[in-house]
């Protein structure tokens, strides 16, 4: 255990975003919960707090520039600005067709997904490039890499890679390091419910990973904490996989000569 550092995570409240800030709590670093709902917040902050790690929890609204605003303002006087930024706060999208797809659901997916990063960034990512040091780390997806029918998800998500890429040369200069994961199917409270909803097949998501299995958030978690890491410290501008094998799995399958005559499913 190194020393402690203020580590803002938005999204903190549930998900990617409630395991890392109570990974990083278990780590000894100061963790500040920041999400869109209050109640969450601050159970997750009283998790942490119980299991004997420092937390407090803030209430944001990613998509609402003045809610970020203040985020980054508390953060800066309370705490004398934040060590290391997650930007979990996110939404998904049901698969959908462009012929009707509804556009305020578009417009809110990507206010949240992508401009909720842009202004964290920012407003977080100036006191970090003013004092020559900080780790921020967004959140992609597999879906960035290929066509999926998530009209606003996927293209919003390939954004963020790029965008993460951006700000890696931009405040690389300043000490910062940027850095993005980008998760398979992860099973979340958020998957969950549309699991059960029947929107989305588990065992098919399983099948297309290489390991067979979905991604459990404190998988995510483990890989985020990695990239804020010394041992991470010639790292930056990247979006990490962490896919159970997706990527590769997802291709290989698709190639004219699979299977191949003698594969038998029950035995290889």
């Amino acid at each position: 255990m190194g020393e402690e550092r203020t580590i803002v995570v938005t999204g903190g409240g549930s998900g990617i975003g409630r395991a890392t800030a109570k990974r990083f709590g278990d780590d000894g670093d100061f963790v500040v919960v920041a999400d869109i709902n209050e109640e969450s917040a601050e159970a997750v902050a009283r998790e942490i707090t119980t299991a004997g790690g420092n937390a407090t929890h803030v209430v944001v609204d990613v998509a609402d520039d003045s809610s970020v605003g203040a985020l980054a303002a508390t953060v800066e006087e309370a705490h004398g600005g934040a060590d290391v930024l997650v930007t979990s706060a996110g939404v998904l999208q049901n698969v959908s067709s462009i012929r009707n797809m509804d556009m305020d659901e578009h417009d809110r997916v990507w206010a949240v997904n992508y401009r909720g990063v842009y202004v964290c960034c920012r407003e977080i990512g100036r006191g970090m490039a003013e004092r020559g040091r900080g780790c921020i780390v967004n959140i992609s997806s597999t879906s960035a890499t290929a066509a999926f029918p998530l009209h606003a998800y996927a293209p919003a998500k390939a954004a963020i890679s790029h965008l993460t890429a951006l700000l890696a040369s931009d405040l690389g200069p300043r000490g910062v390091r940027v850095n993005a994961v980008a998760p398979g199917y992860v099973l979340t409270e958020q998957m969950q419910a549309r699991i059960d909803a029947g929107y989305r097949d588990q065992g098919a998501m399983e099948r297309q990973s290489a390991l067979g299995r979905m991604i459990l958030p404190s998988e995510v978690a483990d890989g985020i904490h990695f990239l804020c890491s010394d041992a991470a410290r010639a790292i930056t501008g990247i979006s990490m996989p962490i896919d159970a094998g997706w990527l590769s799995r997802v291709t290989y399958v698709q190639h004219s000569g699979w299977p191949p005559t003698d594969w038998d499913p029950d035995t290889d």
